[in-house]
């Protein structure tokens, strides 16, 4: 029984360190009895490029986390806090260019995430509460001035939402409650004057919108009750329509989350 044990025993042992690896007087890839990564880890992609890097503790990453590409450029580092549930993130991307540097809370998403250009320009700022939109989300010209802000509230769009012209002046201004379109709306021309003008209701267009032409001083009106026009005017639907895209279209951008870069991945 005693000799029986003793394969056994060796088996368990194995089956324990089979992940390890060791390179100098570093071992790698260590999980304890508990089936959690302890100390420094390393993956590769099945091609043989490395994947990850870093060190974990408890199954939580700590310190320095570097992610590649498997063209062998780094995609990500992440400077994880002793406790391992804060990191501030860096991205980067095929080429080795930084694409996107903010912080992570527990792996969400939290405070200031800056957006940057091929000349390393903010391109897009977001803000984060806990993995939830809250705050300004700002959108930049190349030239660097504003292009828009939305407004956010726990995930949510509320307040208004401006968009602006190179110059700085206004191009539109709507409001939005509990992420539905609600109070007025206005679009203007390059110098202020204003160009469509009405009213929203619980996302829905609602009462007179008015169409200004500043050159004749012309104004085209279509009425709307719970969204529906009861009067046709093809310009004025035309520009409702535009702006209907430009609504759509508000603070689009790809959301990159920290098990993008930690762990994970099905080519290694």
């Amino acid at each position: 029984m005693k000799y029986l044990a003793l394969p056994i025993l060796l088996l368990i042992a194995f089956s324990a360190i089979s992940q390890e690896t060791v390179e100098g007087d570093t071992i790698f890839n260590q999980v304890d009895h508990l089936q959690q990564k302890q100390g420094h880890w390393k993956k590769f992609y099945r091609h043989g490029s490395k994947a990850y890097e870093g060190f974990f503790k408890d199954d939580k990453p700590r310190g320095e986390f570097i992610r590649y590409h498997e063209n062998g450029e780094v995609s990500a580092r992440l400077l994880f806090t002793e406790c391992g549930d804060t990191a501030q993130a860096t991205l980067y991307n095929t080429v080795g260019r930084k694409m996107a540097a903010g912080k992570y809370l527990r792996t969400k998403k939290h405070g200031v995430w800056n957006y940057f250009g091929q000349l390393g320009e903010v391109v897009f700022t977001e803000s984060y509460d806990e993995g939830k939109k809250h705050g300004e989300f700002i959108t930049y010209y190349p030239s660097g001035e504003v292009y828009e802000k939305v407004t956010w509230e726990n995930d949510q769009k509320n307040g208004p939402t401006v968009q602006f012209y190179p110059d700085g002046s206004t191009k539109s201004l709507l409001f939005y409650k509990d992420g539905l379109e609600n109070g007025p709306i206005k679009t203007y021309y390059m110098g202020g004057d204003v160009r469509l003008e009405g009213q929203y209701a619980n996302g829905l267009k609602d009462g007179i919108w008015k169409l200004h032409n500043p050159e004749t001083n012309e104004v085209k009106q279509t009425e709307y009750v719970n969204g529906v026009a009861t009067n046709f005017d093809e310009l004025v639907e035309k520009e409702t329509k535009e702006l209907d895209e430009l609504i759509k279209n508000i603070g689009k951008i790809s959301e990159p989350t920290i098990n993008d870069f930690v762990g994970g991945g099905q080519n290694y």
